[in-house]
């Protein structure tokens, strides 16, 4: 692979960053090419950056976004020299790579702004920044999700002592839901409300507690109600003090049964 020149601020070496992006990207088989390792010390500096990107093999151009390379007068000055020589000489095909370190997509320069932007705080930068300089889509790992949505809501509501878990179904509406939760946990109230937090309704229909279930050798209660889930409303346990180790959510089949296909969480 030809090297990617990349353009950044010299202050943003000052503590080793620069340094660890070429690492990284060496490591991931993509060679760094910049000034300090390509350029001649003495002649004219715009020039020979200039012939660089026209006239050298180079996979693609990046520009390191910080908020010093965007305050950086010779930065924006290379930008422009990038853009105008590589688009004209190599077509607009030649990837041009804005890298997002500590900065948001609302200010980083139009030009790059409708081009690829890797944030350096995404785990897969890497592989991003590779896809892009061997014209690929980037690979990506799938991770399985849960059919609920769940949230833990320390000091619910003001109350420094509360912790709240919230359960909510990804799509649709859902009746008849359940909780199971290790016996020994300290239940304060449960009900459903608005999601993301939302305060606990007064009025629940198809109430049923006091079951009782076995689950991974734990002795557990389960207790629910009838009233409607949906994206927009949740399901609530609120605990005292400690999360226990586990918290259980699942449906009945009817409005006074036991849960079935619960899904568990370890919060």
């Amino acid at each position: 692979m030809d090297p990617l020149w990349i353009t950044y601020a010299w202050t943003d070496e000052e503590e080793g960053d620069f340094s660890y992006l070429v690492q990284e990207l060496k490591r991931a088989g993509v060679e760094a090419s910049y000034d300090k390792v390509a350029l001649i010390p003495g002649r004219r500096l715009w020039e020979q950056i200039a012939d660089r990107i026209t006239r050298s093999p180079l996979s693609g151009w990046a520009y390191l976004l910080t908020p010093n390379s965007l305050e950086s007068e010779p930065c924006r000055e290379e930008l422009a020299y990038a853009l105008d020589r590589a688009l004209s000489a190599k077509g607009g095909d030649f990837p041009l790579i804005g890298l997002l370190h500590g900065v948001r997509i609302e200010d980083v320069p139009p030009a790059l702004r409708v081009r690829l932007c890797v944030s350096l705080a995404n785990p897969a930068w890497k592989e991003e920044i590779t896809a892009a300089v061997e014209g690929r889509p980037p690979q990506r790992t799938t991770e399985a999700q849960t059919r609920f949505v769940w949230q833990i809501h320390r000091n619910y509501r003001g109350n420094m002592t509360h912790i709240a878990v919230e359960v909510r179904p990804r799509f649709g509406t859902i009746m008849y839901w359940r909780f199971v939760v290790p016996a020994s946990s300290t239940i304060v109230e449960w009900g459903f409300g608005p999601a993301n937090g939302g305060a606990l309704s007064m009025i629940k229909t198809n109430v049923v507690e006091g079951g009782s279930v076995e689950v991974e050798g734990t002795s557990c209660s389960w207790f629910g109600a009838g009233d409607a889930l949906s994206p927009s409303i949740s399901a609530y346990v609120v605990l005292e003090g400690q999360l226990p180790k586990f918290v259980c959510f699942g449906q009945a089949e009817e409005p006074f049964g036991g849960p079935r296909e619960v899904e568990v969480v370890r919060p």
